[in-house]
Order: structure tokens, then sequence, then C-alpha cells
């Protein structure tokens, strides 16, 4: 009996290990672990592949109106009367003989090339290119500031994963500390035992407690390895990645701002409200595009040709003007306009619903962080004064003075006023990071 008191208060002086990185690991700041995952992160790099595929279509319809020089090449090997009579004609090859009857009606096969450049310049006259070109510019700019949008909801998501690592790191080290202190009082009630001034009973309880607060460690560190995982997730890393913050949550200081001053940072800086009114401008144009397509397209040309029955002959001629195309009748372009005028009308209604939205984020937002610090003050300096009366109930146990319930009701209180104070401090940032998100200043 008395070498296992002597094992248990050897087991129970070890010195513990705080949490700290794998080998492996890479400790990041906060402010690190965003710039990470704005640069790793794959979903966000297909964001941003898409706005620029948009932005580049956006950029070929803004050069409609350019010139487009085609070349084309036709090359034929025919009996046919007239192709025949054409192709000789074309290429300079026509004699007196090819005006016989016979050989007018029934010509010999003939091969012919003829290779044709041409020029055209569209004439946007009414307008209608550059507003079909301002439409897909405005939709191109709504894709930016959704894929703006989108940073500022990986990084709010990267500031929570990194807080939550931040508070399971430090919850597994209150559970270790606690679990050693566990291991510490088994160690002492087993000699006790041994000499005869405490009860079996007594060793059972703290047996108990030990055996719990190993269950809570195992815990944590699950909590925490998870927790890593998931960062590792969102920055980007490969398989095998491990990333760790560098430090943990800070007492929170005063709230900047009020209300107000939020919400107008917010009407300014937010991209969904760009993307919004990009969208309508987008709409505005579309209708206006839709309006116009009643009206003629115009466009000048010029042609050159070549025509040729071998590489040492042939003929050249070319050609000037002007097309005029109108569609007189279209079945379906008032349909079309009254859609465009309905995506205007819905684009409104968007754009005040996505202020009204934002409105409601900032306001829940910074009625979060309020109330996450007075959480914090509430819980502040719980840890400690519960840890002192701890230490007070304990030498007051040895003293004969107290119970060994009072010491493990007392314990349990320690640890939970520490793990309070921890989540207290990490929700304060993380309810900070939620009101810089919704602001859009993440």
């Amino acid at each position: 009996m008395a070498s296992r008191a002597w094992w248990l208060l050897g087991l129970a002086l070890m010195p513990w290990p705080t949490p700290s990185s794998g080998q492996d690991a890479v400790l990041l700041t906060q402010a690190e672990a965003l710039e990470r995952a704005e640069r790793e992160n794959p979903e966000l790099a297909a964001v941003r592949e898409r706005a620029e595929a948009r932005r580049q279509r956006a950029g070929a319809s803004g050069r409609a109106a350019w010139p487009r020089l085609l070349l084309s090449a036709d090359g034929v090997r025919t009996d046919n009367p007239a192709r025949v009579f054409a192709s000789r004609l074309n290429r300079g090859e026509f004699t007196q003989d090819d005006f016989a009857i016979a050989r007018l009606n029934d010509p010999p096969g003939l091969s012919h090339l003829t290779t044709a450049l041409a020029l055209e310049l569209p004439l946007d006259v009414f307008g209608k290119l550059a507003s079909r070109g301002r439409t897909d510019a405005a939709e191109s700019r709504a894709f930016d500031a959704e894929a703006a949008e989108a940073v500022q909801d990986l990084k709010l998501r990267v500031a929570e994963a990194y807080q939550r690592a931040a508070l399971a790191r430090a919850a597994l080290g209150a559970t270790g500390r606690a679990l050693a202190g566990a291991r510490a009082r088994e160690a002492d009630i087993a000699a006790r035992v041994e000499e005869g001034a405490s009860l079996p009973a007594d060793l059972l309880r703290a047996r108990a407690r030990r055996r719990q607060r190993e269950a809570d460690r195992a815990d944590r560190e699950a909590d925490f390895d998870v927790a890593v995982a998931a960062l590792a997730r969102l920055l980007g890393g490969g398989a095998g990645a491990r990333y760790e913050p560098a430090g943990s949550a800070a007492a929170p200081g005063p709230l900047q701002g009020s209300l107000a001053d939020w919400q107008a940072r917010a009407a300014a800086a937010r991209p969904t409200l760009l993307a919004a009114r990009e969208r309508l401008a987008g709409a505005e144009w579309s209708a206006r595009h839709e309006r116009r397509s009643a009206l003629p397209d115009v466009a000048l040309y010029g042609q050159a040709y070549d025509d040729r029955g071998g590489f040492s002959r042939g003929g050249q001629s070319y050609a000037l003007g002007f097309s005029v195309r109108w569609t007189a009748f279209d079945a379906g372009r008032g349909r079309r306009e009254a859609a465009a005028v309905a995506d205007r009308r819905a684009s409104t209604q968007d754009a005040r619903a996505a202020a009204d939205q934002t409105r409601l984020e900032v306001e829940a937002a910074w009625r979060r962080a309020r109330a996450a610090r007075e959480r914090y003050a509430a819980a502040a300096g719980g840890a400690e004064d519960a840890r002192e009366a701890l230490r007070v109930i304990q030498e007051r146990r040895r003293a004969g003075m107290a119970t060994l319930t009072d010491e493990l009701e007392t314990e349990a209180m320690s640890l939970a006023a520490e793990l309070d104070e921890l989540r207290a401090a990490a929700d304060a940032a993380l309810a900070d990071g939620g009101l810089r998100r919704a602001a859009g200043e993440l």
C-alpha cells in the first residue's frame, strides 16, 4: 500500500506538459492566417477566376464596335454553266470561244479558288452596341464585388476557426492543470489512507475525479485537433499541413463607434451593396438595349477578292459599301423588353433588400459585440478568485477544517470559472470579427 501511495505521488509530481505545437506545425498570428487564406484558399481562388472570366467577357462585349477583319477561301471543281461562266469572268480568262452556244450550255469542268479579304466596321448609330457593353461591364463589376464579399466571408470563417483553435488549446491547458491537481490530490489522500488519517472512500472519490479529468483532457485534445484541422482546411493546407494559433484571445477593449457609425461604414464599404448597385445599373442598360433592338444595324465594309485557276494566273477585284439591316417584325421583341423592365424592377428591390439586410446585420453584430464585452466583464477575474478559493480549501482540508467534498466542489467551480473566462474572451474576439464582417471591413 505504501509503494502504491508513493507511485501516485510521483505521478502527481510529474511535470504536466502544456499544449504545444507539433513538430511540423506552423504557428500563425490571426493576421497571418487571414493573409494566407486569402492567398491559398481554393474556393476563393475559384471565385476570383470566375470573376476574371466575367471581366474578360465584358471586355470582349465592349469591343463589339471595333473593326473586324475576315479572311475566307472557297475552292470548287464544277461544270455548272453559271458558275463556270462567272469563274472565268472573275479571273479574267474569258475568250471569244467561251461565247459558243454549246460551250455556254455544256462547259467542261473547271477548278476555281476564290480568296476574299473583308473589313467590316459596325456603326453604333443608335447606341445598341454601347448599351450591351455597359450592361456586361456592370455585371462584371457586380461579380468583382461578389468576389470581395466572398473574401469577407472567408476571413470571418478563418477568424472563427482561429479563435476556436486558440480557445481549444487554452481549455486543454486548463484541463491539464486540473488533471495534475487531481493526481496530486489522489496521491495525497492515498498517503493519508496509508497513515489512517483518511477513509478509503475518500481515495475512491479522489480517484473518480482524476478519471473524470482524464476523460475531460481526452475530449479537449480531440477538440483542439479538430479545430486546427478545420483551420488548415480554410488556409488551403494540403494533406498533413498543420497550422496553430500563435496567441490567444486577449481581453477586449472598449467598443469603438456607435451603431450609426458602423452602419454608415457598412453603407460605404460593404461589397454586397456595391454588387446590388451594379446589378441595378446593368438591368437599366439591359432595358435600354432591348428598346434599341428595334432600330437598324448599320455597318461599312470593304472587300478584296482574288480569283484563280492556278498559281500563275488569276484576277483581282474589290467592293466598298455599306449595309443596313432592319428586322421589321420580331414577335419576341416586346416580351424581351418587358422582361428587361421586370429585371430592372427586381434589381431595384434587390438593392433595397441588400441595404436593409446590411443594416440589420450591422445592428445585430454591434449589439453582440457589446453584450460579449459585458459577459467578459462579468467573467474576468473569476478564474483567479476561484484558484485562490481552491488553495484555501485545500489548506483547510489538510488542517482538518474542511471536507473532501468541499475541495471537490471548489475544484469543479475553479475549472468552470477558468473555462468561462477563456470562452468570454474568445466570444468577444469573435463578436468583433462579426461586426467588422458586417461592415465589410474584416
